[in-house]
């Protein structure tokens, strides 16, 4: 049985798939490895509320849908120590230089996209099927901790509580600017990040492709023409405000660990040591390997606080008045 999740939130691109990483590879916690978006959406898909967002609350969830979930979750659940390896073998993959030259590929509209696009998710269900085979031969004994991270949790953490009463919370934050550039390369990826075919026709400038990148944010019909930057910023703000609201709203009853990437990337050590301390987990034992260097995850180009500046400056420039509430909420100074 699923004791304690934890469950990892943040905006998309504030280094949530990294910490994510680092925490399903820990020997003391399970994951299934992966965003658990088809659990969910199973039962729970934006079409079921008409396409309004990705959000769900706790009136959202039935009696069908929690059993199938929690099933779910632990059947694909693997501990750390087999996600350690899964882990290697997609370092490895990255690092091969054919695959990064079809990767690249898959990137843009060439021939051979198509096929080279198909790759991460080929890759992906390879993953899924073996843990299912793994977990036909070994299933989860007794009470595992599990650990869940996907970024439409922003919008969902009633939803989650319901499912999860007993859930530990793990924020991630992530200065506003760095996170909206960081968002804007992504949309410009699709086959890496792909998002949701809406029901709506998109003429956000300089995107020429239908679907909707990353989380699905109340009010989203409302930005499909504005510019991208624009787009990206409020799904920044929604993200976080709606974190925001549930630590507030849940302050003394359900646990809460906010830490920054900022702090994670300058000082793995402290933010780590504080996982730790958070989840009553042994450092050395858990997180230790990672002390001295954090694994690259999903790395579009080489982060650096200042790269918002180079590659999108007058953009974040142009929606800094829009989103100075929340990072002045978050600590952050403009």
């Amino acid at each position: 049985m699923i004791r304690s999740p934890v469950i990892v939130i943040g905006c998309p691109r504030s280094g949530t798939t990294l910490l994510f990483n680092i925490l399903s590879e820990a020997p003391a916690l399970w994951s299934i490895g992966y965003e658990s978006k088809a659990i969910i959406e199973r039962y729970h898909a934006p079409a079921v509320k008409g396409w309004e967002s990705g959000a769900l609350d706790a009136s959202d969830l039935t009696a069908e849908s929690r059993a199938w979930m929690l099933h779910e979750f632990q059947r694909q659940a693997a501990p750390g120590t087999f996600w350690r390896s899964v882990n290697q073998f997609r370092g490895g993959l990255r690092d091969n230089s054919l695959y990064r030259r079809i990767r690249r590929r898959g990137r843009g509209d060439a021939a051979g996209s198509g096929v080279s696009s198909a790759l991460p998710q080929a890759g992906l269900d390879a993953i899924r099927h073996a843990v299912t085979l793994r977990n036909r031969v070994a299933p989860p004994r007794g009470d595992i901790c599990l650990v869940e991270k996907t970024p439409e949790n922003c919008l969902r953490l009633p939803f989650f509580l319901a499912l999860f009463p007993d859930a530990r919370i793990i924020y991630l934050t992530r200065d506003g600017r760095s996170n909206i550039s960081s968002l804007m390369e992504g949309w410009l990826e699709p086959h890496t990040f792909p998002g949701y075919d809406v029901p709506a026709t998109l003429a956000i400038p300089g995107y020429s492709r239908p679907r909707w990148a990353f989380s699905l944010i109340p009010g989203w019909r409302d930005l499909t023409g504005s510019p991208l930057e624009e787009v990206c910023a409020w799904q920044w703000i929604r993200c976080n405000e709606a974190v925001l609201e549930h630590r507030a709203e849940t302050a003394g009853r359900v646990p809460y660990l906010t830490l920054s990437y900022e702090s994670l990337v300058a000082d793995p050590r402290t933010a780590l040591q504080a996982m730790a301390d958070f989840l009553d987990l042994d450092f050395a034992a858990n997180f230790g390997r990672y002390t001295d260097k954090l694994p690259e995850i999903n790395v579009v180009s080489t982060p650096d606080a200042e790269k918002w500046r180079r590659k999108h400056g007058a953009e974040i420039e142009r929606i800094l008045p829009l989103i100075e509430p929340t990072m002045a909420r978050l600590g952050y100074g403009v």
